[in-house]
């Protein structure tokens, strides 16, 4: 019977361990997320605004 317990904990360590490797790579892709998001969402305004100057420079010419 002590073999069978020793077992079922090296199991529940072994999920355990596997859960808060899961936790930590999940934080980490949400912080590098919200940065490339906010990244990516200035990138898209500069861009509107200089694709709207150059439509108003081209209909006023």
């Amino acid at each position: 019977m002590k073999r069978k317990a020793q077992g079922a904990i090296e199991y529940l360590f072994m999920i355990a361990a596997a859960l808060i490797i899961i936790a930590i790579v999940l934080k980490y892709l949400k912080g590098t997320g919200s940065s490339t998001g906010s990244a990516v969402s200035s990138a898209a305004s500069e861009l509107t605004e200089q694709v709207s100057s150059e439509l108003s420079e081209a209909a006023s010419s």
